[in-house]
């Protein structure tokens, strides 16, 4: 006797939609196939017909926030292969390197300023670095990859280059820096974090200075802020976009800021590295940047069939049925898709239009806090990701045990996790 699928809860369907993409990605498939493969499939489960399922896609893909998304993960793409290609990359961590003296600050640094410019398997760039700077020191394999690894990730709670950021605050729904501000206190934590277990747990023999020649009189922090211009720019560019629609009394859309921090960037590593049209356009056709673009492309197809099959308000029958409390959902939602996916805009884009509506229904400082809290769990998920590119290329470079590795990054994320259940819990008390 056959099951009759249709009859089956809202959270069961859109749990075996889960477990598709987690099995497609096994054999793998593109991230993008897997997730627009679960998204049709959650569709069709849902009782959508095939037709109805690629029309709810097809609409939502091409509505003008899916497109401008697809636009700013673009230039995003181009912007940080033009100065990796140029060098651009290698001479902002040299010349901060030598305006300090201290090995333990540059073995934070130098994975954490790579970290500010997203490139999948980026900590492979910081890893040498790493390497470097525990040159001659009993430092094992395990602890090399824990503290690039954890390092390098340190700002994807909020700097708004990350794709899941940027994706993030689109589905929410809130503008740009309300969202930085609230998501900052966990990068300080992280770094607190991270610090503490991991700088400490140093062999007493690592020096706390850098040796004769690895800081000198040459460099200067001038250096360093000409080179990181371009960031400097994304940087200053959503302060200066908030401030004219302060004085002005002009509302933009949200994104705005981060659409003139990332052009003016851009056009400043053209003009310095003289780059052609034609490496521009190698920028944004190698099959890193198409991969990733794909990946939002999915994202979108997947939010808009979740909205025409009525998933949301299945999820909360389902809810009120089971007695699950909301907020469980709100936090395992986001960790699983990270766990599954392993970066930042799959469970983004996989949770996000699912649980956002189980938020409290105002923009308020509440609301910030679920989003918040819904993130960080996320991003503890994908960093306990086996598929984390970052992980696995940083874990090949040192030749480190998976396992020793892992011992490492679970006590980190159960502190971030369990101060972020703590603190925002206390908070909403208060508000």
């Amino acid at each position: 006797m056959m099951l009759n699928l249709l009859a089956w809860s809202a959270l069961a369907k859109i749990g075996m939609a889960f477990g598709l993409i987690l099995l497609l990605q096994r054999f793998k498939l593109p991230l993008s196939a897997c997730i627009f493969t679960g998204a049709c499939a959650m569709g069709l489960l849902m009782g959508m017909t095939p037709v109805g399922v690629l029309a709810a896609a097809a609409e939502s893909v091409l509505a003008p926030r899916s497109l401008s998304l697809v636009v700013l993960v673009s230039i995003i793409m181009v912007l940080s292969r033009l100065m990796q290609d140029s060098g651009q990359l290698d001479r902002i961590v040299s010349s901060f390197n030598h305006t300090v003296g201290n090995r333990k600050i540059a073995l934070v640094v130098m994975p954490a300023l790579i970290g500010l410019l997203p490139m999948p398997g980026g900590a492979l760039f910081s890893a040498p670095m790493v390497e470097t700077a525990c040159a001659g020191d009993q430092v094992d394999s395990a602890m090399k990859t824990s503290i690039n690894y954890w390092f390098r990730h340190v700002w994807e709670y909020w700097w708004p280059l990350y794709p899941g950021v940027i994706l993030a605050v689109s589905l929410l729904g809130v503008q740009t820096w309300q969202f930085m501000l609230v998501q900052l206190p966990f990068t300080l934590l992280s770094l607190s974090v991270g610090s503490f277990f991991l700088l400490r747990a140093l062999p007493e023999a690592f020096a706390a200075t850098c040796r004769p020649g690895e800081a000198g009189s040459k460099g200067s922090w001038r250096a360093f802020l000409h080179e990181a211009r371009p960031i400097v720019l994304v940087v200053l560019a959503i302060p200066a976009v908030y401030l004219f629609q302060v004085l002005s009394g002009v509302q933009l859309p949200s994104m705005t800021p981060i659409f003139i921090g990332l052009g003016a960037a851009t056009i400043d590593v053209m003009l310095r590295s003289s780059a052609s049209i034609k490496e521009v356009a190698a920028a944004l056709g190698n099959r890193t940047s198409i991969l990733l673009i794909l990946v939002i492309v999915a994202i979108m197809a997947f939010q808009g069939i979740l909205i025409s099959s009525h998933a949301v308000d299945g999820v909360k029958a389902d809810m009120t049925s089971y007695g699950i409390p909301p907020l469980l959902i709100i936090l395992l939602m986001p960790f699983l898709a990270g766990l599954i996916t392993g970066v930042a805009v799959g469970f983004v884009g996989a949770s996000f239009p699912l649980i956002i509506p189980l938020f409290p229904p105002h923009h308020g400082l509440d609301y910030l806090l679920y989003g918040s809290l819904a993130y960080v769990f996320g991003h503890m998920g994908q960093m306990l990701s086996p598929v984390h590119v970052c992980l696995l290329v940083t874990r090949d470079y040192f030749s480190s045990k998976m396992t020793t590795c892992y011992g490492h990054t679970i006590v980190l994320a159960g502190v971030v996790l369990l101060t972020a259940l703590a603190v925002l819990g206390a908070l909403q008390l208060l508000t």
